[in-house]
């Protein structure tokens, strides 16, 4: 009996502690008003949710083309990170990236892993800015299935139970989930989704205006 008590309280709370410390990026947790506020400023482009910004410099466009370029590398160090145009003459940059962070959703903690594409245009004195293509990848855990799983594990004697079954993945078009929200579909989620979208974005830009200071 000692040894199914044990069993369970590892298959219960280990879980939980993997879960706890491979969820190191920021916690959203928007209220409505927050969501709301947001949504009414979601910029779109030819259907699509897209951003853009125009950030003005000084110095010369090569000293910024080499910064931009820097700053693409210390920002996005994920392996999925890629500078796929890199065109100094022309000062362009373009590349695919990704950001992860986590919300509240209900009983749920929603893993967000957000893609996107960045693009950058290097004119005379000003730098053209746009973060599009953005979707989603989801890992949702539930306690409560977690803690049903475990007891039915522990029960079943099943030495072979795997933590990670009670996490939920799917893919997320964030530019349908913007519209879902504004239809009422699953508003709770996709509002919560727009709303962490819209932050990390102006994060990105945020941090490319203070290199170009």
């Amino acid at each position: 009996m000692k040894t199914k008590l044990v069993h369970f309280l590892l298959l219960w709370f280990m879980p939980m502690l993997v879960f706890s410390h491979s969820s190191s990026a920021q916690m959203y947790k928007p209220n409505t008003d927050q969501v709301d506020s947001v949504a009414l400023h979601i910029p779109l482009k030819d259907g699509k949710v897209v951003y853009g910004e125009f950030i003005p410099y000084g110095g010369n466009k090569e000293q910024v083309y080499a910064t931009l370029k820097r700053w693409f590398v210390d920002s996005f160090p994920d392996i999925h990170s890629a500078i796929q145009i890199d065109d100094q003459e022309s000062g362009i940059l373009v590349g695919k990236s990704v950001r992860k962070y986590s919300f509240k959703f209900g009983a749920n903690k929603s893993d967000f892993s957000m893609f996107f594409t960045v693009a950058i245009n290097i004119d005379a004195n000003t730098v053209e800015m746009s973060v599009y293509n953005i979707y989603g990848s989801d890992k949702r855990r539930n306690s409560l299935q977690m803690y049903l799983e475990a007891t039915n594990a522990m029960l079943n004697e099943n030495i072979n139970f795997d933590q990670y079954n009670s996490v939920e993945r799917f893919d997320v078009d964030l530019t349908q989930s913007y519209f879902d929200y504004l239809k009422g579909k699953r508003k709770k989620y996709n509002g919560k989704a727009i709303y962490t979208m819209d932050s990390e974005v102006r994060k990105i830009f945020e941090s490319a205006r203070k290199v170009l200071k």
